[in-house]
């Protein structure tokens, strides 16, 4: 049922993203909400299908963006994977994993992103980059980050609801 639950999900982010967030720089850098989702359903949830949600946002992301699509998906799908891994494991304190994850997350994204763009022969500076754009991206998803998983974490819960026995 979440592998359903994951295409509405994450072309509301996708679009959200595109159309408003985007409009939003912080120097030249944006948040990358897809990828703050993707950090959330794979600590929230206790499924090993943290992975199908990468492909699927990664999908939708290489769609609209100019980056070539491996760029998106192999970082996509190694951030899911490793909080899928974190999940509960970080001194069982999820919020500290979603802000950790961020940090790691936004620096594999925007990197995999630069060495894909200087194999297509397309210089840039990686100093200005790291100024203008890797660490303002990451200071707009950590700053997201934590009403992304409180959001997943309240979709979570109605997908997978926590049965109380008395």
């Amino acid at each position: 049922m979440d592998t359903l639950i994951a295409i509405p999900v994450l072309f509301l982010t996708l679009l959200i993203q595109v159309t408003a967030v985007s409009r939003l720089p912080l120097l030249h850098g944006t948040a990358d909400l897809v990828l703050l989702t993707l950090i959330a359903w794979g600590i929230c949830t206790k499924t090993n299908n943290a992975w199908i949600w990468a492909l699927i946002g990664g999908l939708m992301t290489s769609f609209v963006s100019a980056v070539p699509g491996l760029a998106v998906i192999i970082p996509y799908i190694v951030v899911a994977l490793l909080a899928q891994l974190l999940h509960g494991q970080l001194w069982q304190s999820p919020i500290l994993a979603m802000f950790l994850i961020t940090i790691l997350g936004s620096f594999m994204v925007q990197l995999t992103t630069m060495v894909f763009l200087n194999s297509n022969d397309i210089p840039f500076n990686f100093a200005l980059a790291l100024e203008a754009i890797i660490i303002p991206s990451l200071i707009l998803n950590l700053f997201l980050s934590l009403p992304i998983y409180l959001l997943i974490k309240d979709i979570s819960q109605w997908v997978y609801p926590i049965i109380e026995y008395e």
